[in-house]
C-alpha cells in the first residue's frame, strides 16, 4: 500500500481548474472589468497572475530548502490544515490523532470534516513532553492523520527529529504525519523538512505569519514529497492567493537580513522576559519555550489575565474550566511592549 492510498478515493479523480491566459496583454478570457474602482499599483480588476504565484513558490522553496515540486502555497498554515483534512479524511469514517494541549484548530477542522478525534495527551508532569510509545498505543486503524506541533502551541516545547523519524517510520503506509512548524524559526532545532525525502508519509506546514511578520498576508506552505503535493494542488481553488498578497510577499522575502535581525531580537527578549517574570512571587513556573511566547503557571492566572486586560494588555488565557486554568501564554513583543507588560505586572496585588 502507498501513502497515496490514504487519500479519499473520490478526490484522486479531481482535476484542478487551470484558467491560463495570464501572459496576455489583452485579457478577454476571464470576465474581468477593464477598469479598477481605485488607483493602485496592482491591477486589482484582474485575477492574480499565476506567474507571481510560481515566483513566490520558487522563493519559498529556496527559503525552506525543498524542491519546488515539494511545496504548495496556502492561505496561511490554517488553510493547509483544512485542505489536508479535506484531502484525506472521509466524513464519518476517518479520524485524526492529536497531542493536547495543542493548537485548537486541529480539532476545529477535523470537526468540520466530521472526523473523529483521538487524543494522546502530553505528559503534564514532565513539562508536557511527548511520550512516543504512548502515541503508538493511542493510534487506531481509522486514524489517517497524526498532528504534531513543533514547537508546540501553547507549551513551547519541541520534539526531537529522531522521534519524528521514528513516528514516520512506525506509521509507514498506515497514517500521514503532519508536523506543524509555525514557530520553528524561533527554535534551536532543524526543520522536519530535512526528512521529507526520506518519508513519503511526512507533511510539514510552514508559515510567514510568525517569524516573518506577515500574519496579515496569510501565506502558508505545505511541504511533502511530490506525489502528495500534486494531489493537494488538485483540490486547491484557482486564484486562491490575492494579487496584493503575492506582490507584498515577494517584496518582503527579498529582505532576509530583516528576518534574521527580527528573530534575534525576539530570542533575546524571550531570555530577558523569562528572567524578569521569574522575579514575581506569584509565578509558580515558566515553561521552557522554543517559540515566540512563554507559558507561565500561576495560582492567580485568571486574576492576572483580568488585571492585564484592565490595563489594555492582552495575553492568552485558557479559561477557568480548562485543564490549563492556571496557565497564561504570553507572546514576546517588542522591547517597549515587554517593558509595558512588566510595569503593569509589577503593580499587580493579589
Amino acid at each position: 500500500m502507498s501513502v497515496l492510498d490514504l487519500i479519499r478515493p473520490e478526490l484522486k479523480r479531481v482535476n484542478n481548474y487551470m484558467p491560463g491566459g495570464d501572459e496576455a496583454n489583452c485579457r478577454l478570457h476571464a470576465n474581468e472589468l477593464p477598469w479598477s474602482p481605485v488607483s493602485a499599483t496592482l491591477p486589482i480588476n484582474r485575477y492574480p497572475d499565476e506567474r507571481n504565484l510560481y515566483q513566490l513558490q520558487q522563493q519559498l522553496a529556496h527559503y525552506y530548502q525543498v524542491d519546488m515540486q515539494q511545496l504548495a502555497i496556502t492561505r496561511g498554515s490554517d488553510d493547509g490544515i483544512d485542505q489536508l483534512m479535506r484531502l484525506f479524511l472521509r466524513p464519518g469514517q476517518d479520524s485524526i490523532l492529536q497531542c493536547p494541549p495543542t493548537f485548537p484548530m486541529y480539532v476545529f477542522y477535523a470537526q468540520l470534516q466530521n472526523a473523529g478525534i483521538i487524543n494522546c495527551p502530553l505528559d503534564a508532569e514532565n513539562d508536557f513532553a511527548l511520550d512516543v510509545e504512548k502515541l503508538f498505543n493511542s493510534w487506531q486503524p481509522d486514524c489517517k492523520l497524526i498532528m504534531l506541533c513543533q514547537p508546540n502551541n501553547p507549551t513551547g516545547n519541541t520534539i526531537a527529529l529522531t522521534d519524528i523519524s521514528k513516528i514516520c517510520n512506525h506509521f509507514d503506509n498506515q497514517a500521514v504525519v503532519i508536523v506543524d512548524e509555525a514557530y520553528i524559526e524561533f527554535a534551536a532545532t532543524e526543520s522536519a523538512a530535512s526528512l521529507i525525502n526520506t518519508f513519503d508519509n511526512l507533511i510539514v506546514l510552514r508559515t510567514l505569519s510568525k517569524a516573518c511578520g506577515m500574519a496579515g498576508l496569510r501565506v502558508g506552505s505545505v511541504l511533502a514529497q511530490q506525489p502528495l503535493i500534486e494531489a493537494l494542488r488538485r483540490i486547491i481553488a484557482p486564484y486562491h492567493m490575492a494579487a496584493p498578497v503575492l506582490s507584498l510577499a515577494l517584496q518582503a522575502l527579498q529582505n532576509q537580513e530583516w528576518f534574521t535581525q527580527s528573530i534575534q531580537t525576539i530570542l533575546a527578549e524571550r531570555l530577558r522576559m523569562q528572567s524578569a517574570l521569574q522575579s514575581f512571587p506569584w509565578v509558580e513556573k515558566i515553561f521552557s519555550s522554543q517559540a515566540n511566547f512563554l507559558m507561565i503557571k500561576s495560582p492567580v492566572a485568571q486574576a492576572l489575565f483580568h488585571w492585564l486586560a484592565k490595563h489594555d494588555i492582552a495575553v492568552r488565557s485558557f479559561g477557568s474550566s480548562s485543564d490549563l486554568a492556571s496557565m497564561l501564554r504570553i507572546t514576546i513583543g517588542s522591547p517597549a511592549q515587554n517593558d509595558e507588560l512588566l510595569a503593569v505586572l509589577s503593580r499587580f496585588n493579589n
